[in-house]
């Protein structure tokens, strides 16, 4: 059987969905702000063995090419993923620590360490400048970027998990590049998820999850589709085109894709333009969450 490739949760429901099949996901629509926002809950057991997930809450947000957009447009997205943020966000006290994963040298694989680059990171003022942080009504933020296993040889899991134990975050907001099995959601779609996040499991190199129990700590992840898998691009086009193949359809196209295709991926021709702007979009709805400013006004601290 052939394994169409995808970090969404919304999609692996659309996957089962063509079949017919229960997945153990419910899934909910609503338009907010003008986005259309889908609401994917991945049940414990069936839910998890189907679509290969956590359990848990997948908001997934519809926000367009905005970046091709106004300031207003850019700014109402920005509002609309904060608001799920703050939803998602533990009460109490303590910072809450942002970790930007990825290689920032692999553009569709950059957004974590470019959002970083945009956040205002204020932990440290509490104890430097404190009357500075009182008067100017901060949220606590930190932020850390810990690099990809082959460069670092150091699994981010392990590296943040690290600086968990001795930061005690009351939240970690994990940002990362995510695969679609579908051109048109690549940097047009974002998902929030309430509970970690396995680094690479879209693009076949599964890394260690970062999650409440690796970490000690609630997660929220933040992930954009920056790829399609080619194998899976080939197959979907191919099933279109054939869409009454038989059974023996899949097997066929197993043969066909499942070897060099699964070490090609696909990525929009304006995707170093692209991560920019959404990474901008990512850390501007961060910085509303947690500092309540605009991302017009953060662009003054950054």
């Amino acid at each position: 059987m052939f394994e169409k490739l995808t970090d969404l949760a919304l999609e692996s429901h659309e996957l089962h969905a063509e079949k017919g099949e229960d997945d153990g996901i419910i899934v909910t629509d609503r338009e907010q702000n003008g986005f259309l926002v889908t609401e994917a809950l991945v049940m414990p057991g069936e839910g998890e063995q189907k679509s290969g997930k956590p359990a848990g809450k997948y908001i997934t947000v519809g926000i367009g090419k905005v970046w091709q957009k106004g300031s207003a447009e850019i700014g109402l997205a920005a509002e609309t993923v904060a608001g799920f943020i703050k939803e998602l966000l533990p009460g109490g006290d303590g910072s809450v620590l942002v970790c930007g994963l990825g290689n920032e040298d692999i553009t569709p694989d950059s957004i974590g360490p470019l959002t970083v680059k945009n956040l205002i990171v204020t932990r440290h003022l509490k104890s430097v400048a404190p009357d500075f942080y009182l008067n100017a009504g901060f949220g606590d933020l930190a932020a850390v970027t810990p690099g990809v296993l082959g460069r670092t040889g150091i699994e981010s899991a392990d590296a943040v998990a690290g600086i968990c134990s001795v930061i005690k975050p009351r939240c970690v907001i994990v940002i990362d590049s995510l695969a679609s099995r579908r051109m048109a959601r690549l940097a047009t779609t974002l998902q929030i998820a309430d509970n970690g996040l396995n680094p690479g499991s879209g693009v076949l190199n599964k890394r260690a999850p970062l999650s409440s129990e690796t970490l000690g700590a609630p997660v929220i992840s933040l992930g954009v589709p920056t790829v399609v898998d080619a194998a899976t691009l080939a197959y979907d086009l191919l099933e279109e085109t054939v869409r009454d193949g038989g059974p023996e359809f899949g097997q066929i196209m197993q043969k066909l894709l499942g070897g060099s295709g699964r070490n090609s991926f696909v990525a929009p021709k304006d995707i170093d333009v692209t991560v920019k702007e959404i990474a901008k979009l990512i850390a501007g709805a961060i910085n509303l969450a947690i500092h309540g400013i605009s991302p017009a006004e953060s662009a003054e601290f950054i």
